[in-house]
């Protein structure tokens, strides 16, 4: 006979969720639905009316893990809505900055993970390597978008300065430390992935995450609009998703992609632009993740060969729109595929605003890919994401009829 279990709130990951599963006698998931519950804080709404320029600052607030990928969404959906062609040297230092965010919430994740996988006796010398790198990424957030955390230059049109020459050379010498440690600590973990165990001794089941939904990505290290067709992108009712029960206490829309629920973030990057096999499974998401941070280090050296320090930073062209053309920008933040959405009038304020974050898109598939499995794995499947879920709340307000009160998508 089927019996309900309830964790609430699950644990090491950004914002607050449960997870309500339908098992069988054996403790085996039948049914899983995980569930936002972080309070929705209505970014969106109140930069109605705002100069655009305000937005970029604004999103960044959503979050103080990812607050980068949200800014440069945002400046990239503005600049379409506005017709504005950034600058080169500004697009480079954007991306810099956006890369050296990923370099600094990957390691952040293995911390978070390591009570689950990394043996006692290796501990302190893993979380040693993880704070260097994560310091590395933010010293690279740091020079460029002018603070760690809520970086300031990001800006409409490319980037508020650019870097010195002393700048650059010490960037360069930092992302070749990275690299080092990236590989050091990419081959650690996955050694561990590989011996599918816990630090315990818990054997992992082979199939556990499996699901069948398509993945999203449209590129390895920073985004690609042209692989993304926002037309196709549609937010749905916590209420075709979720038991009545569970939608009443859900904080986040369920968005879709040409009709189908996607797994957006590091497998989806790497399978789609790296020839990744492992195309199921929790494992594979964390094997997918340890890769990509050598990836980071590789693209960051590219891109400072490439920069001109001497280079406008930003284009001067008006931060104008028609009120009509929606501008979109899509941004891979380092849990997945990050979409901003914009409108702005001939007034330089701001007509419409969206978000479909990353988190947003992987929320419902995490109760899906618990199905299979005993519950007592579950967190673990929730952890492999990896979800930071204050950035993806999101609301339609319904009464405890399901009927619809207030409802205002941005399409």
């Amino acid at each position: 006979m089927s019996k309900t279990v309830e964790i609430k709130p699950t644990t090491r990951h950004e914002g607050h969720t449960n997870l309500v599963l339908t098992v069988d006698d054996e403790g085996i998931v039948e049914s899983g639905a995980y569930h936002s519950v972080t309070p929705v804080r209505g970014f969106e709404k109140f930069l109605y009316g705002k100069v655009a320029e305000f937005a970029p600052i604004a999103v960044s607030r959503f979050c103080g893990i990812c607050p980068t990928a949200h800014s440069t969404s945002s400046v990239e959906a503005l600049e379409r809505a506005c017709g504005m062609e950034p600058s080169k040297d500004g697009l480079i230092l954007r991306e810099l900055t956006a890369i050296g965010n990923k370099m600094h919430s990957h390691p952040l994740h293995q911390f978070l993970i390591a009570p689950d996988y990394v043996p006692k006796d290796d501990y302190a010398e893993v979380v040693k390597r993880i704070q260097s790198m994560r310091k590395i990424g933010q010293y690279f957030v740091d020079t460029i978008g002018g603070e760690a955390i809520h970086p300031p230059n990001l800006k409409i049109g490319g980037m508020a300065k650019n870097i010195t020459p002393e700048a650059k050379d010490k960037l360069i010498a930092r992302a070749k430390d990275y690299m080092e440690l990236a590989s050091v600590q990419c081959d650690y973990m996955l050694n561990i992935f590989n011996e599918r165990k816990l630090n315990d001794g818990t054997e992992i089941p082979e199939t556990l995450g499996y699901h069948d939904f398509p993945l999203l990505a449209t590129s390895l290290t920073y985004g690609d609009i042209t692989k993304f067709d926002y037309s196709q992108a549609v937010e749905y009712s916590p209420f075709e998703e979720y038991p009545k029960e569970v939608a009443l206490q859900a904080c986040t829309n369920i968005p879709k992609y040409k009709g189908s629920l996607v797994e957006v973030g590091p497998r989806a990057r790497m399978v789609t632009f790296k020839d990744f096999k492992e195309t199921k499974g929790a494992l594979g998401i964390h094997k997918a993740r340890a890769l990509e941070m050598a990836c980071y280090a590789e693209r960051v050296l590219e891109l400072l060969d490439e920069l001109n320090t001497s280079g406008a930073p930003y284009c001067t062209d008006p931060i104008v729109g028609d009120g009509e053309t929606v501008g979109v920008g899509a941004i891979e933040a380092a849990r997945g595929h990050n979409v901003h959405a914009a409108v702005v009038g001939k007034d330089g304020r701001i007509a419409e605003y969206s978000a479909i974050v990353a988190t947003t898109w992987n929320i419902p598939v995490i109760g899906h890919a618990t199905v299979g499995n005993h519950y007592k794995f579950a967190e673990h499947v929730v952890r492999a994401y990896d979800p930071c879920v204050s950035c993806a709340t999101h609301m339609i307000a319904k009464d405890y009829d399901g009927n619809t009160v207030d409802e205002k998508m941005f399409k």
